[in-house]
C-alpha cells in the first residue's frame, strides 16, 4: 500500500510539474525572406515538433505562441530550402528570429516557360531545354549575354549569331536559325535578321532558357534551329537597385603557334614573331545597374543601363556601348487580373570593326580595306496588355516598334522599322489541359546603301494543345504562315510537297513519361522553316578582296528535328542534381548557305565561257565574278548526342558545390552532295561525297563550368572544348589566280588542326551581404584560337569586378 501511494504521489506531480510548463509560454516572432532579392514570402509554414504552427501574413511576419523550453521550429515553403532552426523561449519572453530562405535545389522542380508558352517544371518539357540562372553570369562578369550563353553545352556563338547542335556554320552576320527573345520578344533586327547582344539588359536576367530543336510551330521563322528566350526579373516588395563595375586588362598578344605548330624531328616550324603590338597597357571598362521598385500595390518599375568602352586587342579596333532601358507595369485597380505596361529599350554603339588578318604573322592587324568605322542605333519600344481570368483563361498582347540604324564610313549604311504584334489566348482546363493560340504579324521597311529598299509582310496563326495524365503529358500543335519581301511570297511545302498555297504549314509533337519520381523520359518531332532575311537576298557589297553578291532568286529553307532523351535526377547526401541524356537527328532542305563561286554582277549564275568571253582577255577582271552569294545549296543531315550533368549542393555547412557540364556530338552532312558544292570545301570527301563534314562545323564540343563556396570565399572554372573545324571554305586556303584572299591561312590552318580547348579562371570574396568583389583570368592559358577564318580572339584577359546591392 505504501508503494503503491509513493507512485501515485510521484506521477501526480509529474503531472502538476509538466501542466505547469505548459502554461508558460514565450513567443516567438519575425519574418521570412527570399535570401536571393530580399522579397517577403507569404503563407511560409511555421511549426515545433508538436505541429503547433502558424504561417507568415502578406508581408512575410509571423507571430508563434510557444511554450516554454528547447525545441525545434520548421520553416517550410513550396519550391525552397526547409529550415530547422533550434530556439529557446523563457517565460513570457518576446524572441525575434528573422529567417533566410534559399531556392530548392531540385533542378527538375525549375519552371520553365518558353517551350510551351506558360510555366511547368522543366522536367515535364518534351524537348531538350538548358537553363542558365543569374548567379553563373555574376559570377563569370560577363560583358555580355553571348559569353555566358556559349558556356552551355551544345551551343556555340560565332561573330553574333547562335547554332545549337551544329545547325548553323558561318553565315558572314546575315541570316540566324535560332530565335533570340527577352521576355518573349524577338530580338532580331529586321534587315539582317541578327542580334545584337549588348542590346540584351544582362544586369536584370532572372533566367535564360534554351531550347534546343525546331521550335516554329510558337515562335516562327528564325526558330529553325532552337530558341534562346532571356527572362528578365520583377520587383518584388522591397525595392533593390544592383551595380555592377569592371575592369580588364589584355595581356601580352600570342607569339610562336605554341603547342599548334607542325613538328619536323626536333624543329618546330612556322615560328614568328611576338603578337603584342601595344607598349603601354589596353582593357576595357564596363559597368550596369538595374533598379527593381514596386511602387505600390499597384504600378511597378524597371530602369536599367549600362556603358563599355574597349579599347581593343587588335590595332585600330575598339568599341563603345552604351544602353538605357526601363520598364513599367499598372496592375488595374477596377478589374481584377488586368495589367498594362510600357518597355523601353535603347542602346548605341561605335566601333571600328575588324574583319579579317593582315597575315599569320599578323593576326592583330587588319587586311587593308578590311576595317571600317560604324555607329548602330537601336530602340524598341513596347506596349503590352494582359488579362488573366478566374475562369483559367488569359490573354495576353505585345507589341513592338523596333528602330536599327547603321551608319558606316563605306558606303554600307542601313535604317530599319520592324513593327511587331502578337495575341495569344491561353485556356487552363480542370482536367490538366492546357489550349495555346495566337495570332502575330509584323512588317519591317528597309532603306539602304547596302541592301537598297525593300520591305516584308509576315502573318501567322497558331494553336498547341498540352494534356497531362498522371505519369503522361502529350503536347501537340500546328501554325500557318506567310511571308512576302517586295511583291514575292511564300509557297507552301509539306514534307517537300508544294501545296499551292500562299502559307507555310509546320507540325510539332511530343511527350513526357515519368515512370518513376525522378526519371523523365521524352520525345519530340518538330518542322521548322526559315525564310531569307532582306540582307541574304539584296546584299551587295566587297569586302577585303571578296565579293558578297545578292540573290534575288533565293527560296526558303526547311527543315524537322527529333530528339529521344531522359532526365535522371539524383542525390548524393546534400548535392542534388540530374543528368540528361539524348540521341536527335536534324535535317535541311533547301538548306541556305552562302557559296563562293562565278556570278555576273546582279548575283546570277554565269558560265566561264560567258565571262572569258566578257573580260577579253584581261584577267584582272576576273576578280569581278568571283565572290560568294547566299544561295540554297544542298540538303543536310546532322545526327548526334548529347550528355549534360547539372548539380547543386552542399558538402558541409559552410561548403558548397555548383556544377554545369555537357558533352557534344555531332555528324554533320550533306545530303546527295553534287561536284559544285563540294569544290567549295578545303577538305571533301571526293570517294563519299555524303560523308564530307558540313562547313564550320565542330564535331566534338565540351562544356565544363564548376564552382566552389566556402563561407565568403568562391572559386570557379570553366573549360570550353571544340575539335577542329573540318572544313571552311576553300577559297580562303587555295590562292586564286595567284592571290591568297587570306593571305597565309593554308599554313596557319595546317598547323592546327588538333582543335581548342580554353579555361577561364575566377575567385570572389563577398565582403558582407550586399558587397562582393571578384578576380578572373579569362583564356587562361593564353592559348591562339580561332571561331572562323582571319579572326584570332582575345588572348589571355585579367579583370577585376566590384557587385554591390542594396
Amino acid at each position: 500500500m505504501q508503494l503503491f501511494f509513493k507512485k501515485y504521489i510521484y506521477l501526480l506531480s509529474l503531472s502538476l510539474l509538466s501542466f505547469y510548463a505548459l502554461g508558460q509560454r514565450g513567443t516567438l516572432k519575425g519574418k521570412v525572406l527570399d535570401r536571393e532579392d530580399g522579397a517577403f514570402l507569404v503563407g511560409v509554414n511555421i511549426y515545433n515538433e508538436n505541429n503547433i504552427g502558424t504561417i507568415t501574413d502578406l508581408n512575410g511576419y509571423y507571430s508563434l505562441n510557444l511554450p516554454v523550453g528547447k525545441q525545434k521550429i520548421t520553416f517550410k515553403y513550396i519550391g525552397y530550402q526547409k529550415i530547422i532552426k533550434e530556439v529557446f523561449l523563457k517565460e513570457n519572453e518576446i524572441l525575434d528570429l528573422d529567417i533566410e530562405l534559399s531556392d530548392d535545389i531540385n533542378q527538375l522542380n525549375e519552371m520553365v516557360i518558353s517551350a510551351n508558352k506558360y510555366e511547368e517544371k522543366l522536367g515535364n518539357v518534351p524537348i531538350s531545354i538548358a537553363i542558365i540562372k543569374p548567379t553563373l553570369i555574376e559570377n563569370k562578369a560577363t560583358r555580355d549575354a553571348e559569353a555566358i550563353i556559349e558556356q552551355v553545352p551544345g551551343v556555340q556563338i560565332n561573330e553574333n549569331q547562335a547554332s545549337i547542335r551544329g545547325g548553323s556554320g558561318w553565315s558572314y552576320g546575315a541570316g540566324s536559325r535560332v530565335l533570340v527573345m527577352v521576355d518573349g520578344m524577338p530580338m532580331l533586327a529586321g534587315d539582317a535578321n541578327d542580334i545584337k547582344w549588348g542590346s540584351i539588359p544582362l544586369e536584370n536576367i532572372s533566367q535564360i532558357e534554351i531550347l534546343k530543336g525546331a521550335s516554329s510551330v510558337l515562335y516562327g521563322s528564325s526558330a529553325l534551329n532552337g530558341v534562346i528566350n532571356i527572362r528578365t526579373q520583377y520587383p518584388k516588395d522591397k525595392p533593390i537597385t544592383k551595380i555592377n563595375i569592371s575592369n580588364g586588362f589584355y595581356m601580352s598578344g600570342y607569339g610562336s603557334r605554341k603547342g599548334t605548330s607542325l613538328i619536323e624531328g626536333d624543329s618546330i616550324l612556322d615560328q614568328r614573331d611576338d603578337q603584342t603590338w601595344w607598349d603601354q597597357p589596353r582593357g576595357y571598362v564596363q559597368g550596369n545597374f538595374t533598379h527593381l521598385n514596386k511602387i505600390n500595390e499597384h504600378n511597378e518599375l524597371v530602369l536599367g543601363g549600362s556603358f563599355m568602352k574597349d579599347q581593343g586587342y587588335r590595332y585600330g579596333s575598339d568599341d563603345q556601348r552604351a544602353r538605357l532601358n526601363g520598364g513599367w507595369k499598372h496592375f488595374s485597380k477596377s478589374i481584377k487580373g488586368l495589367s498594362y505596361g510600357l518597355n523601353v529599350n535603347t542602346n548605341f554603339n561605335k566601333s571600328t570593326v575588324f574583319f579579317l588578318w593582315a597575315g599569320a604573322d599578323s593576326v592583330l592587324h587588319a587586311l587593308d580595306s578590311t576595317m571600317s568605322e560604324a555607329s548602330t542605333e537601336r530602340i524598341m519600344i513596347d506596349p503590352y496588355i494582359s488579362y488573366i481570368g478566374e475562369n483559367g483563361k488569359e490573354h495576353h498582347l505585345k507589341t513592338r516598334f523596333f528602330r536599327t540604324n547603321n551608319i558606316n564610313n563605306t558606303n554600307q549604311g542601313s535604317l530599319s522599322d520592324y513593327l511587331f504584334g502578337e495575341y495569344q489566348f491561353q485556356q487552363k482546363f480542370k482536367n490538366n489541359a492546357t489550349i495555346t493560340s495566337g495570332i502575330m504579324s509584323s512588317y519591317t521597311n528597309v532603306i539602304s546603301e547596302l541592301y537598297g529598299n525593300h520591305n516584308s509582310t509576315n502573318l501567322a496563326a497558331y494553336v498547341q494543345g498540352d494534356k497531362n495524365w498522371n505519369k503522361i503529358t502529350l503536347s501537340a500543335g500546328m501554325r500557318m504562315e506567310y511571308f512576302k519581301i517586295d511583291d514575292v511570297q511564300s509557297n507552301g511545302k509539306l514534307f517537300q510537297k508544294a501545296l499551292n498555297i500562299p502559307f507555310q504549314p509546320v507540325f510539332r509533337l511530343g511527350g513526357t513519361y515519368h515512370p518513376l519520381e525522378y526519371t523523365f523520359i521524352r520525345a519530340s518531332y518538330g518542322q521548322g522553316y526559315r525564310f531569307p532575311s532582306i540582307a541574304e537576298k539584296y546584299i551587295s557589297t566587297f569586302v577585303g578582296g571578296l565579293n558578297i553578291f545578292p540573290n534575288q532568286n533565293i527560296q526558303p529553307e526547311y527543315g524537322w528535328s527529333s530528339e529521344i532523351g531522359i532526365k535522371q535526377g539524383f542525390q548524393i547526401n546534400n548535392f542534388k542534381g540530374y543528368i540528361d541524356l539524348s540521341a536527335f537527328v536534324t535535317q535541311y532542305t533547301d538548306m541556305m548557305e552562302f557559296m563562293f563561286g562565278f556570278y555576273d554582277s546582279n548575283g546570277g549564275d554565269i558560265e566561264i565561257s560567258q565571262i572569258l568571253a566578257e573580260i577579253q582577255g584581261d584577267l584582272t577582271k576576273l576578280s569581278n565574278y568571283i565572290g560568294a552569294r547566299s544561295t540554297n545549296i544542298q540538303n543536310a543531315n546532322i545526327p548526334g548526342f548529347e550528355f549534360s550533368i547539372v548539380g547543386q549542393g552542399n558538402f558541409t555547412e559552410n561548403l558548397s558545390f555548383s556544377t554545369l557540364a555537357g558533352y557534344t556530338y555531332i555528324n554533320p552532312t550533306p545530303i546527295n552532295a553534287d561536284s559544285i558544292y563540294l569544290f567549295t570545301f578545303s577538305n571533301p570527301n571526293l570517294e563519299t561525297p555524303d560523308a564530307t563534314i558540313l562547313k564550320y562545323r565542330n564535331k566534338h564540343m565540351v562544356k565544363i563550368d564548376f564552382q566552389l563556396d566556402y563561407k565568403k570565399i568562391a572559386f570557379g572554372l570553366s573549360n570550353r572544348y571544340t575539335s577542329v573545324m573540318a572544313n571552311v571554305d576553300d577559297v580562303f586556303i587555295t590562292p586564286i589566280l595567284g592571290n591568297e584572299i587570306l593571305p597565309d591561312y593554308g599554313d596557319y590552318r595546317n598547323s592546327r588542326m588538333n582543335g581548342d580547348i580554353i579555361f577561364d579562371a575566377r575567385c570572389s570574396f563577398s565582403i558582407n551581404n550586399n558587397s562582393k568583389v571578384s578576380l578572373l583570368v579569362n583564356n587562361l592559358l593564353n592559348r591562339e584560337y580561332t571561331n572562323r577564318p582571319g579572326n584570332v580572339l582575345p588572348p589571355r584577359t585579367i579583370l577585376w569586378q566590384y557587385s554591390l546591392k542594396f
